[in-house]
């Protein structure tokens, strides 16, 4: 018997949990890279954060 998936009422935390989840698996990610490829994970991380920094900074009431 599957247990039912608890609903998440706050619409912000709905919105952001896919990017907070997708930001946990690029930290894991790059925990367990090679030399070779820590340096592209390592941009790939920081290319989406300056992206939800830029998102958070132009959503900012004025």
């Amino acid at each position: 018997m599957a247990l039912p998936r608890p609903r998440i009422r706050n619409p912000l935390l709905r919105q952001e949990l896919p990017w907070l989840a997708s930001e946990l698996v690029l930290l894991i990610v790059l925990c367990n890279a090679n030399a070779p490829e820590l340096w592209f994970w390592l941009v790939v991380l920081l290319v989406v954060l300056g992206y939800r920094l830029e998102r958070w900074l132009a959503s900012r009431p004025r």
